[in-house]
């Protein structure tokens, strides 16, 4: 015996979709509610709610349009009601108004991206430009769900060149393409032979010793040496002024120290291009605020191999903000240690950015 049809449907239009509630028929073998309709492609979806909830979420539509949705009740013996069908008009989907938010400028080494998602879509951005032969060529694709979303285009030639940009989201829904000339700002590492240690007034010295010194931060060895510091802040001169684009710290390797022990969680980068400082803020520039992400989210003292790769065989990489200064002289303050201790140790520290050779 089939069984009766929902009741008391109701719509409400969301960016790329409907709530549509209802009414279940008081049967004791109903099983679930199921909704079906097509994307703006024609492909047919279909949507299932069991019986411990009153509503559908259909998901998926691109530009806002009228749309029919079939629902059908469904028992445990697989016997269906008769469909009814409620219209629906979703609103444009998230990534029409997502990328009216898309910001897009020069960065070193390629182009600087900004977005905001308040929804929080999983979308993918594909990044084109010109080929040799003018065929467009993809040279990166990015992948984000964030609120405030930011991503960099790296390993772009210093020269003007066209940049096309398109977002689309799991569905298969694409914004139209918006293009512009961009200058990626030239970009290199930074020759680590010219760093060298350095203490302005105030802010001594402080580090383990044996293996574990400043030293150890430069010397291109993730597995040995590497900066004890027993202190939350530590000095040296980068041996050449530079205006600094990014920058990759690599932790200890340890399964039980990474993401743990004193290896800095949130710190401060403050940078000088004069020696005539001190333990005075006032006489640093700041260069920002930085925070360590473990890419698994598991909790203090557990860890994965994506962890390990990211943060000690990879390096932890950071931007630093386009608007800081050229520097000689840093300045590392940590705020937090993974730990909670009150020294800090890395591995290794480089940095990028576009060196005043004169």
């Amino acid at each position: 015996i089939p069984p009766q049809k929902v009741t008391n449907t109701a719509v409400k239009n969301i960016e790329g979709g409907a709530l549509i509630t209802y009414s279940i028929p008081n049967e004791d073998d109903v099983l679930y509610v199921k909704a079906n309709y097509k994307l703006d492609d024609g492909t047919p979806m279909e949507i299932k709610s069991s019986i411990y909830s009153n509503q559908l979420e259909i998901v998926g539509i691109g530009k806002s349009r009228e749309i029919p949705v079939t629902l059908t009740v469904v028992d445990r013996s697989q016997n269906e009601s008769a469909p009814i069908t409620v219209v629906i008009h979703p609103l444009d989907a998230p990534i029409y108004s997502i990328i009216q938010t898309l910001l897009i400028q020069n960065d070193f080494g390629g182009i600087q991206l900004r977005w905001e998602n308040p929804t929080k879509t999983p979308i993918v951005i594909d990044v084109f430009s010109p080929s040799d032969d003018n065929e467009m060529r993809e040279v990166d694709r990015l992948y984000s769900e964030s609120s405030i979303g930011k991503a960099n285009v790296r390993g772009q030639e210093p020269v003007e060149t066209i940049y096309s940009i398109v977002i689309r989201d799991r569905w298969g829904n694409r914004t139209d393409t918006i293009s512009g000339t961009f200058l990626p700002i030239f970009e290199t590492e930074l020759d680590k032979s010219r760093f060298r240690r350095w203490n302005p007034p105030g802010i001594p010295y402080a580090t383990q010793g044996g293996a574990w010194v400043i030293e150890g931060l430069w010397n291109n060895n993730i597995k040995s040496g590497g900066l004890a510091n027993l202190s939350l802040e530590f000095t040296f001169d980068l041996g050449q002024i530079a205006k600094l684009s990014r920058f990759k710290i690599n932790q200890r390797s340890e399964p039980n120290i990474i993401y743990d022990f004193v290896h800095a969680k949130r710190f401060e980068l403050w940078g000088s291009v004069s020696p005539n400082v001190s333990a005075d803020f006032s006489t640093w520039r700041y260069l920002g605020t930085f925070e360590s992400i473990k890419p698994s989210g598991l909790p203090l003292g557990q860890v994965s191999n994506e962890d390990i790769q990211y943060a000690h065989t990879n390096g932890e990489e950071w931007n630093v903000p386009l608007e800081a200064p050229p520097v000689r002289y840093i300045r590392f303050v940590a705020l937090e240690t993974w730990g909670q201790g009150a020294v800090v140790q890395m591995m290794e520290m480089s940095i990028w950015g576009n060196p005043d050779e004169n």
